[in-house]
């Protein structure tokens, strides 16, 4: 990255601030950004929100543009209706754009992020606020004992880019295991080898030491790289894990378990969402529009026949006609719930809802996660803590010239492992994943979602000291829960019940990683930097302290969190399979004109973060759809529904 300096400039606009930077190449760049920008962007909970560097900062990311400009007119009718423009959504509406003759309307609840989304550190920051759904669980039967009501925090993207602006960019595809589960399901093209190609169609790789053994590529829209920063506790992790014989690999390579220091979607330093990747570079062909802000309330459905949508935008309620086909792509939640509120889900339930039914289906069925839940530790106290990295004014400086420094990593996240208790496993396919982060008091004290009284008992004494929590992540969830209605209006937020942890083997998976937390929390590298444990003790597991199996099960039981990795609710398979709600082509079955594309069609979650694997999604069901299409000729008439 080249020079970057900032000047007066005589010929701006009244309210407007420039700022001349010199890009790859050493070719200048002019950005302006209004005072209300900065406004706008200050309002957020960031560490930067009073910052006098915050000006210099937001026009140093505006380098990139980060979501395409939206639309604030639409047609009466297109081709396509594609509700959701989140991972899943703004991919397709990009790949399909490219078909000339092909119309789009892609319809986002949320609206465009703020510029402070790009800074890679800070994306819990923007939890609870307008570009987050903000959602909660329903209280958990089998875990969740530490928290109010014990209900899950449960965030998730409402804005263009959806949880892809949000999320902690980790680069993983999951394990080869995962897509041949899903066509020996019924799910026929999704087996390893037929998507492979389509994560190296996504991804453009900046570092040759990954792509130089075949299992990457450089062209994709998605830039992939390891972020600049290196915590003080990633090298000891590091030397731990290495004296314990475990091994430092890529898992998106030949091999998945063992120590990843990981690559994540950054470009030049800044978040590389899908709304930057695939719907910025798309923003002025005329056959999409892009249409924020526009709630969605319902499919329209003419018999089995799915005709358009009902949309709130501007204060109106509007509908929308699709010549071709409906596409939900709202994400596992939402779209088992515009599902269910058009009349396709499950019988009874959709009596219960005075819901007229037009398809009796599994909408809401086989929703699963993978169920987290951390140990914390201290480090030395000459080690800053974590906020304070990111508000100090020198580390804004060094990002804003470099991109480098605490900025720029991914929420703290130091490493991470895919492992199932094994150094040497004879089976490649983990069960659990573990991460190591740095951990400002703040997220402790309001994301996790702790009782008051249990935050103040196990970190009220620590709240001065520096932390860093190894957060255990199972990777087959055998547990299983559901999406359901609260009511038949589209505002109420749904059931969500992940129903963590009702198998105890789920359980188990997390304790096993628990225990490797500790070994590597207390290892000789790891003390050097003042690594200890916590001596407080979780309300309710006292009674376990001399008991570490017992005592870490109290924890795993008691404090459960979401990585946002929710699957299933629309699961994809053999039609026939009763339990199924798409067919392998994605189509909703017994419905015509109306599919599914989004990470809800997962029959399986992978083994990883699921970001990626919901871009291959899109990406597949675009193949499948241009698949139909002829610009030469009249368009292909639309396919007809499965069985």
């Amino acid at each position: 990255m080249g020079e970057i300096f900032c000047r007066a400039n005589e010929s701006s606009s009244k309210g407007e601030i420039g700022l001349l930077a010199k890009g790859v190449g050493g070719v200048e760049i002019y950005c302006v950004l209004s005072t209300m920008d900065v406004a706008a962007n200050s309002a957020y909970p960031t560490p930067f929100s009073h910052s006098p560097l915050l000006p210099l900062l937001l026009l140093s990311l505006a380098r990139q543009k980060h979501t395409p400009t939206p639309k604030t007119t639409f047609e009466e009718e297109y081709d396509y209706i594609i509700v959701g423009a989140g991972s899943a959504g703004s991919v397709l509406a990009s790949r399909l754009s490219e078909v000339p003759c092909a119309s789009i309307l892609l319809l986002e609840a949320g609206k465009s992020p703020p510029l402070l989304t790009d800074v890679p550190a800070i994306a819990r920051n923007f939890w609870f606020t307008d570009i987050d759904w903000a959602y909660k669980t329903v209280p958990q039967k089998h875990s969740g004992y530490a928290l109010v009501n014990n209900q899950v925090v449960w965030p998730s993207g409402k804005a263009v880019g959806g949880s892809s602006v949000l999320n902690a960019m980790l680069y993983v595809r999951g394990n080869r295991e995962n897509y041949d589960k899903w066509a020996r399901g019924g799910a026929v093209g999704w087996s390893t080898s037929d998507i492979c190609p389509l994560f190296m169609k996504l991804e453009n790789n900046t570092e040759p030491e990954f792509f130089a053994k075949g299992f990457h590529a450089v062209e994709g829209p998605m830039t992939v790289r390891r972020p600049s920063y290196e915590a003080e506790i990633k090298k000891p992790i590091f030397e731990a894990a290495e004296q314990m014989g475990y091994e430092n690999l890529d898992p998106n390579g030949e091999k998945q378990t063992g120590f990843y220091d990981f690559q994540a979607t950054i470009r030049d330093g800044q978040r590389c969402s899908t709304g930057k990747a695939y719907l910025a570079p798309a923003e002025n062909r005329t056959n999409l529009d892009i249409l924020p802000n526009a709630f969605v309330r319902k499919v329209v459905l003419r018999g089995r026949n799915a005709t358009g949508v009902e949309f709130d935008f501007g204060g109106k309620t509007y509908q929308v006609r699709a010549r071709r086909e409906v596409i939900m792509s709202a994400g596992t939640v939402n779209t088992a719930q515009l599902l269910m509120l058009s009349g396709i889900g499950p019988r009874k339930h959709l009596q219960q809802m005075n819901i007229p039914i037009v398809a009796n289906l599994p909408v809401g069925n086989n929703f699963h996660d993978h169920g987290s839940t951390p140990l914390i530790f201290q480090l030395d106290p000459q080690i800053p803590q974590f906020l304070k990295k990111l508000g100090d004014p020198v580390n804004v400086q060094e990002y804003i010239q470099n991109r480098s420094g605490p900025l720029s990593s991914i929420e703290g996240i130091a490493a991470t492992a895919f492992l199932n208790g094994q150094q040497m496993p004879k089976e490649d396919f983990p069960n659990h994943q573990i991460y190591f982060a740095e951990v400002p008091k703040e997220v402790l004290q309001y994301q996790v979602g702790l009782k008051p009284e249990v935050y103040q008992q196990m970190f009220g004494s620590y709240e001065n000291s520096t932390l860093y929590a190894c957060l255990v992540s199972i990777l087959q969830p055998k547990s299983r829960g559901t999406v359901r209605l609260n009511s038949k209006d589209p505002y109420d937020p749904p059931l969500i019940d992940p129903n963590y942890y009702e198998n105890p083997e789920d359980v188990q998976d997390v304790v096993q990683g628990l225990k490797t937390c500790m070994k590597i929390a207390t290892s000789g590298p790891m003390q050097k930097l003042g690594s200890k444990p916590l001596t407080t003790m979780l309300p309710g597991c006292e009674q376990y302290v001399t008991d570490e199996d017992n005592l870490l099960e109290c924890l795993t039981r008691s404090v459960v969190m979401s990585l946002s990795h929710q699957v299933g609710t629309a699961k994809m398979g053999d039609p026939t399979d009763p339990t199924t709600v798409v067919d392998s082509q994605l189509r909703v079955k017994n419905i015509q004109g109306l599919r599914v594309v989004d990470a809800s069609v997962m029959p399986i979650v992978p083994s990883g973060n699921t970001n990626i694997p919901t871009i291959v999604v899109a990406e597949k069901a675009a193949d499948l759809i241009k698949a139909t299409l002829n610009c030469n000729t009249q368009l292909a008439p639309p396919i007809s529904p499965s069985p």
